[in-house]
């Protein structure tokens, strides 16, 4: 029977009819048939390619609508005066000094980042961005005509990043405008003591060396460069909007000057060794107008209010909080490698014959020999050139951008696929040979099947190193990063959560038993944007508990650790919370109520956490489930074979993790990317 497709519930009504047969044929596959139906109506003339094409169109509309709906569903009430009497009733703190103690740490690190999820075409963001941005019905407005979309280069990504960050950084301003607001009335006498940091942003777009090799080290030059330019703009700005004929003015423009003179060298062609070396010259040369702390600048705004009226003394004060939370660029910049990159550097240290075993105590003897009497090493822009290790490339860029374009802004490295603790100490040893240990914040990335089951035994190895407690106390954290992607596929989502959690609490165990709960701990969770990846549809509160639960929380409180959260954004998805200042204030408010930094010390005990026997015998079934597939030579077949053709591109990074030696180039599931790894399997069906 053929059959006539003319909208998109005529195709649900046709679905719905052959659902109901499998009650009588449980193997019946309504989906399969509707196939059929489909193709026997394209015979039949009654439906043509166009009629097909109405029906994507309809169907693209839809989804346009329904994730426009369920934006402002999470982050709603998304109108300005709603959200300042939201954050105005939060405002709990019995006295001055409990005010300040929540208002002058971070609730929230947030990191914007480049994860392959740019399906919508710009067009369609900014429109489902505006829909989700009022209120009122969404209808068809929102389903915009067939636009070009751009290729997703890492020029691109970087630029989406920075508009994000952009918005999150006025919506932040308005939030410490009210807090000073707040503060001024309530405490008259003591408010100019008050400091407000709610939130930190950051991003590794352009930074990001993991599994890449098409980003070179004058790339991520050139965005520091940009950052700082776009920074120092906003902050004139801003200034010039307070008091035209501020001092501070003038050092911010000629800042500005300098700066895009700079920038311009290094958007030049820099393939030639001579443009290369000017552009580099210019740059380390010494110049009144070379801006690389705002210190001074923060001082002086800051004594300016202590004689200003209210209103003045509020904008000058939240203007010194943007630049003492920022530094010299759009936000903190986090470099990313994988461990087998710093493997390859430090064996020429400690093994240039490779006879061992970097994961045994040995090299943890000999990591901690080299560390004790390591000598700081001068680097320039000549090394970086000529240096062919990805890793020490990333040590020695970090130092140029903290002694030639931000001196106050400290750098995170985070470690992809860290599996032993030696990993840490060879990053910490590169830190202090290039001088910029007191900078660097070097981060594991927990995220393998072996790092997940042995993070613990991880940690407790590497903070009972007396060479590692020393480097956290300088810089005041012990930071650590949590993979939800890679681990999903690796041992399972359900499972990698579960481990993921153990490790967090494992954590506390490990800072509390080596004395470490005088510094922080900085949990970087990057889920996503999709289940798949850790973010829960349901609710804001939802999609913050999930990757660092009340349990694990609660383990910090009780040891008495103070604890800083950090969660991704990632890529188009993730940017849409951010794409209007109306979204970026409801999602900063959002996060402002919920207060992921804390909770309730004494709630009651989950049962869940109590029966360990279940929820380990629960982790370990499902677990041993996902590592057949992983070792399923068909399944990797399925995957690798012809799936990643079928994919659109929707980011800078390709499919493939790429490698500095061609050894590593051997095509297996651990190199295919988690978000096309989940995509193909979507594809399959």
């Amino acid at each position: 029977m053929a059959t006539s497709f003319s909208s998109v519930s005529a195709l649900l009504e046709r679905l719905s009819e052959l659902h109901a047969r499998t009650r009588e044929t449980p193997l019946f596959n309504p989906v399969f048939q509707l196939g059929l139906d489909l193709s026997r109506a394209l015979e039949s003339g009654e439906t043509d390619l166009g009629d097909i094409e109405a029906l994507v169109a309809e169907l693209e509309c839809q989804s346009i609508q329904s994730r426009a709906t369920r934006l402002r569903r999470l982050v709603a009430p998304v109108g300005r005066a709603e959200n300042q009497e939201a954050l105005a009733a939060s405002h709990d703190a019995k006295d001055f000094e409990a005010f300040r103690e929540l208002w002058e740490v971070p609730q929230l690190h947030t990191v914007f980042t480049a994860h392959p999820t740019f399906l919508l075409t710009p067009q369609q963001h900014e429109a489902v961005a505006e829909a989700a941005s009022r209120d009122g019905a969404i209808g068809d407005e929102v389903c915009t005509s067939e636009s070009e979309r751009p290729a997703v280069t890492l020029k691109f990504e970087h630029g989406r990043a920075m508009r994000a960050i952009g918005n999150a950084q006025d919506a932040r301003d308005s939030i410490v405008s009210e807090l000073l607001g707040h503060a001024s009335k309530q405490w008259p006498d003591r408010w100019h003591e008050l400091a407000p940091l709610p939130f930190r942003f950051a991003t590794w777009v352009g930074y990001d060396m993991d599994g890449r090799t098409d980003i070179k080290w004058y790339d991520s030059i050139t965005f520091r460069l940009s950052e700082k330019v776009e920074r120092l703009e906003r902050y004139a700005a801003a200034l010039k909007a307070i008091d035209p004929a501020h001092k501070v003015l003038q050092t911010l423009t000629s800042a500005l000057d300098y700066s895009r003179a700079r920038l311009a060298d290094f958007q030049e062609d820099l393939s030639e060794p001579e443009a290369l070396s000017t552009a580099a010259n210019r740059l380390t040369a010494d110049d009144p107008n070379k801006l690389l702390s705002l210190k001074p600048l923060i001082e002086a705004l800051e004594e300016d209010a202590r004689g200003a009226d209210p209103d003045r003394a509020i904008s000058l004060k939240t203007l010194a909080a943007a630049m003492r939370a920022d530094g010299l660029g759009m936000g903190w910049i986090h470099f990313r490698v994988n461990s087998s990159q710093l493997h390859n550097a430090i064996r020429r240290r400690i093994d240039p014959n490779n006879t061992l075993d970097l994961g045994s105590r040995s090299a943890i003897a000999a990591l901690r020999k080299i560390l004790g009497k390591v000598k700081p090493l001068r680097s320039n822009f000549a090394a970086l050139a000529i240096e062919s290790s990805t890793a020490i490339r990333q040590f020695i860029a970090m130092a140029q951008i903290l002694d030639h374009i931000d001196g106050d802004a400290p750098i995170r490295m985070l470690i992809a696929e860290c599996e032993q603790p030696s990993t840490i100490l060879a990053a910490l040893y590169f830190a202090k040979l290039f001088s910029i240990e007191d900078k660097v914040d070097v981060s594991p990335l927990f995220e393998t099947e072996t790092a997940l089951e042995h993070g613990g035994r991880f940690l407790d190895a590497l903070l009972k190193e007396e060479s590692y407690q020393q480097y956290a106390r300088l810089r005041g954290r012990v930071a650590i990063q949590t993979g939800f992607s890679d681990a999903g596929r690796f041992v399972g989502q359900i499972p990698a959560s579960l481990a993921i959690e153990r490790l967090q609490g494992r954590l506390s165990e490990a800072m509390e038993k080596n004395g470490l709960t005088d510094v922080a701990a900085l949990i970087f969770n990057t889920h996503g944007e999709s289940m798949g990846r850790g973010a829960h549809p349901d609710s804001f509160a939802d999609r913050l508990d999930w990757p660092l639960s009340p349990w694990a929380r609660r383990r910090f409180v009780r040891a008495g650790i103070r604890l800083e959260p950090e969660v991704s954004f990632q890529g188009g998805d993730g940017y849409l919370f951010f794409a209007t200042p109306e979204l970026a204030r409801a999602t900063l408010t959002r996060v402002a109520e919920l207060r992921p930094a804390t909770t309730d010390a004494d709630a009651p005990v989950d049962p869940f956490y109590r029966r360990t026997d279940l929820s380990l015998d629960f982790y370990r079934a499902i677990r041993s489930h996902q590592r057949e597939h992983l070792h399923s030579k068909t399944y990797s077949r399925a995957v690798t074979a012809f799936g990643l053709g079928m994919l659109n591109s929707t980011g800078s990074r390709v499919s493939r993790r790429q490698s500095d030696i061609a050894a590593d180039r051997e095509m297996s599931l651990r190199q295919i990317r988690a978000i096309p790894h989940n995509a193909v399997l979507q594809q399959l069906g």
